[in-house]
């Protein structure tokens, strides 16, 4: 059950994850698996590992990619 005001921002726009794109990624540091998100500028898509914070960049290029999932080291 969500509570009242679940899935919006402070300023009242939605704030669904859902819709944001994202990657897989296998953090081999910790044996992890998570997702990373596009950021605002969408130029890369950004995060870390959550168990040693260890950060992850992974830019959009011209030709872009099919592959849905990547290893980091």
């Amino acid at each position: 059950m969500l509570e009242h005001g679940a899935g919006k921002s402070v300023d009242g726009r939605s704030s669904n994850i859902s819709n944001r794109k994202w990657i897989g990624v296998h953090f081999q540091c910790c044996q992890v698996y998570t997702r990373i998100y596009l950021n605002r500028q969408q130029t890369a898509y950004e995060g870390h590992c959550p168990r040693c914070m260890r950060k992850v960049r992974v830019t959009v290029g011209p030709d872009g990619t099919q592959e849905r999932i990547f290893k980091a080291w």
